[in-house]
């Protein structure tokens, strides 16, 4: 794939804690320490940007020290 080509942000639909469907766009899906994230964004409020990470129950998201953590990771890659 050249640099030129541009490969479309998948959809997905996520269930929040409240059991409503809501329509993300993943942008990037990475790995730190061995723990997948995921860096999406709701299609019906572009304001809203998530890092969530998998876990044994799903999906969970990144919030307080380990979201700064993971933010300053990907500012400095």
């Amino acid at each position: 794939m050249s640099d030129e080509e541009q490969v479309e942000p998948a959809s997905v639909m996520l269930i929040d804690e409240d059991g409503i469907e809501r329509r993300f766009t993943l942008h990037d899906a990475f790995d730190v320490e061995d723990q997948t994230y995921y860096l999406v964004e709701a299609e019906d409020e572009p304001d809203l940007v998530l890092i969530l990470r998998e876990d044994e129950s799903g999906l969970v998201a990144v919030e307080g020290p380990e979201f700064d953590r993971i933010v300053s990771i990907l500012e400095n890659e």
